[in-house]
């Protein structure tokens, strides 16, 4: 009998636990996910809560002020950008040195030139002076031309360019021409019309330089006129005067002082001011692309003139080395400046290519300023439809409206 009974206490014991079990289990609540919130409705449900999350400042005022909402740029925006930037540096190169090489020869050519004058009176002292400034116009000028490079390898990195650094620019490029001025006004033993203006619109550039460094509204729009004067003022030089003629005396169609056609580098002298100071007064997204019509026209426009001008100049110099063993500019020379002059000519097919590189850069400019229009009037995407239908709701519904918009349904 007590077997009896102790079998049964067990099974009691045994059958209470399964009991307790079993309302334990049917107590516990399953876990249901709560559905995610988009980060508008959590911003508006609890600010504080948003502030530490990830939730960026530019999505906060999208929420709040939605008529300020800015598109972000197509694909097809970032592909030509991305273009540009590989472009541009190319181009940048293959014109720096084109600009350096041809100055190699013009500085051996000059110097067997200087080589060959004797001081015997001042009117000889102001020739070699005249020679000397152009030697150092040369000198300056690869300079440039290694500037130039430098400043499309920073491109490419997406490095910008210090301000410091475009105003050394611009102050070399101007004594480039004030070289140029002062060495024709020596060489030629006067001062003419020309002339002078190639030395005074150097100037009105230097100083529109400084002036415009002034962190002042007043000293831009100064240094922008001044730049502009000093643009009209070489433009016209570049129309009717050939400098590199002076130095050498050869009967040679020369191009300007930037090695382009006159007349196209003259018309990108008076652009080129124009769109500098277009370019550095217009800061809002709406009005740049304004600023990237005019440098792209400018860019077109020396494009060609570097492209058609040292192609002129490359066969008038094969010209004079045909005809150098009988007649010419360089009859009775020793050979290597013959030799000198032929690497001259063909150092201006950089010059060339560059020109055409040039022009491709620009159709890039006018693609990607067309696309920066349209992405000015581009039409309101579905999500800032969605946050001006909010922003139309009385403030008591509108927490329960964004929660719908970013897809949260009530629990």
């Amino acid at each position: 009998m007590s077997k009896a009974k102790t079998k049964r206490t067990k099974r009691t014991k045994r059958t209470k636990k399964t009991v307790k079990t079993k309302k334990e289990t049917s107590q516990i609540k399953p876990v249901v996910p709560k559905p995610e919130e988009s980060k508008d409705a959590v911003f508006l449900k609890n600010p504080e809560a948003s502030n530490k999350s990830s939730v960026t400042k530019a999505e906060l005022l999208a929420v709040l002020k939605p008529e300020k909402t800015v598109p972000l740029p197509k694909p097809e925006l970032r592909d030509i950008k991305w273009t540009i930037r590989k472009f541009v540096p190319l181009t940048t190169t293959v014109l720096g040195l084109g600009y350096i090489l041809p100055n190699i020869a013009i500085v051996l050519i000059l110097s067997y030139i200087l080589s060959q004058m004797s001081i015997s009176s001042l009117q000889m002292i102001t020739q070699i002076s005249g020679i000397i400034l152009f030697l150092m116009a040369s000198i300056v000028m690869m300079v440039i031309g290694v500037a130039i490079i430098v400043g499309g390898m920073r491109y490419k990195k997406k490095k910008p360019s210090p301000k410091g650094i475009i105003f050394l620019g611009v102050l070399f490029a101007s004594f480039y021409l004030l070289c140029l001025g002062i060495g024709s006004a020596l060489l030629l033993s006067e001062i003419n019309l020309n002339v002078g203006l190639l030395i005074v619109g150097p100037i009105f550039i230097m100083v529109s330089a400084a002036v415009y460094m002034v962190p002042s509204l007043a000293s831009r729009l100064i240094g922008h006129t001044l730049g502009i004067i000093g643009g009209f003022l070489l433009a016209i030089v570049t129309f009717n005067f050939q400098t590199l003629g002076v130095a050498t005396g050869w009967d040679v169609p020369f191009p300007g002082p930037f090695m382009s056609l006159t007349i196209m580098e003259g018309i990108a002298m008076i652009l080129g001011a124009i769109a500098v100071a277009v370019y550095s007064s217009f800061a809002g997204r709406n009005e740049k692309p304004v600023a990237y019509v005019l440098l792209s026209i400018v860019g077109l426009i020396y494009g060609i003139g570097v492209f058609i001008g040292p192609l002129i100049l490359s066969f008038s110099f094969l010209d004079i080395v045909w005809k150098a063993p009988w007649l010419g500019p360089l009859y009775g020379l020793p050979s290597w400046v013959v030799n000198t002059t032929i690497f001259w000519s063909a150092s201006l097919v950089l010059l060339e290519i560059g020109g055409i590189l040039l022009i491709l850069s620009s159709c890039l400019g006018f693609v990607f300023a067309a696309q920066e229009f349209s992405q000015i009037y581009v039409a309101p995407s579905e999500t800032s439809e969605a946050h001006a239908y909010v922003s139309e709701v009385p403030p008591k519904r509108r927490k329960n409206v964004v929660k719908r918009k970013a897809g949260v349904s009530k629990p």
